[in-house]
């Protein structure tokens, strides 16, 4: 097997952790809500770490392998979504009062975006 086929499925590989962690953390703010605070730690450092740092591996991985650019962009576009998360939270931790505070409902709405995005990356890895 060459180099660039092992990348390649290394990039299948890691196409397929990220849409599973980002099953994960969604399970682990549902943790954090229904049974232990504690698992926010989880949910809001650790694994949203993972999210925003294996993407941005695995499109060095993908730039080796000779992955598509646009299958490459949709990964690209996995840590933006992890960004725009943390600043949708803002309202919320800086205690805005009123409709303002709404806005960070759309982090679940972004949450699913970021799950649509990963699925897209894994669908196009098996094209």
């Amino acid at each position: 097997m060459s180099r660039r086929e092992l990348l390649g499925r290394a990039f299948v590989v890691g196409a397929w952790v990220v849409v599973v962690d980002v099953v994960i953390q969604v399970l682990l703010a549902g943790f954090g809500i229904f049974a232990d605070p504690s698992w926010f730690f989880v949910h809001a450092a650790v694994n949203a770490a993972i999210i925003f740092f294996l993407p941005l591996v695995l499109l060095l991985v993908g730039r080796f392998a000779g992955v598509p650019g646009r299958t490459l962009r949709l990964m690209a576009a996995v840590p933006g979504l992890v960004i725009v998360q943390s600043l949708l939270l803002i309202p919320y931790h800086v205690a805005v009062q009123g409709p303002p505070r709404a806005i960070s409902g759309l982090h679940a709405a972004n949450a699913l975006v970021l799950f649509w995005v990963a699925l897209l990356v894994l669908e196009r890895t098996r094209a």
